[in-house]
């Protein structure tokens, strides 16, 4: 390859990692994560079979929207895609025990949330979780991760590589 043609690949792989902006898709990722809880939360509470595509859901959500408004290459967004869908999974679950609790005793579910404790809350979030469960959480982490990074052709690819390598 000659010099020339490394510098292109310097200087699109140097284009493509400052089109990243990770600030962005933390923002994006958090809002994401919250409304997919929620819905999460109302999907399961109305069908409970449903929860392996709710939570499939949440992973698509946080890494779609991480991945197209943070332009994300590096490992840190699909990391954080990770942990989004992983508390989406866990925000959902304790959504479902707080409404099915709201409704048994007639109360809001913000009366529900408000008589608790946060470790009560937290216990709740995980407690009933299974195989099956934790099989549909890593499928909703793979959505994500997937989904959170940029996708690259082969020649822009190849520039972040030949980037790396020169460091």
């Amino acid at each position: 390859m000659h010099d020339e043609d490394k510098q292109k690949n310097y200087e699109l792989a140097a284009k493509l990692m400052s089109e990243q902006n990770f600030a962005a898709a933390v923002i994006a990722g958090a809002i994401a994560m919250l409304i997919a809880a929620v819905i999460y939360g109302i999907i399961v509470e109305a069908w409970p079979i449903s929860y392996g595509f709710s939570a499939a859901g949440v992973g698509i959500v946080v890494g779609f929207f991480m991945g197209f408004l943070g332009r994300g290459i590096s490992m840190k967004f699909s990391v954080m895609a990770a942990v989004y869908t992983i508390a989406g999974c866990v925000l959902g679950n304790l959504f479902v025990k707080i409404v099915n609790l709201a409704q048994a005793s007639a109360a809001s579910p913000i009366d529900v949330v408000q008589s608790n404790s946060l470790s009560v809350l937290a216990q709740w979030s995980i407690s009933g979780l299974s195989l099956i469960h934790l099989v549909f959480w890593f499928v909703a982490v793979f959505a994500a991760v997937f989904l959170a990074k940029r996708p690259l052709s082969r020649a822009q690819k190849l520039a972040i590589g030949m980037l790396e390598l020169r460091a």
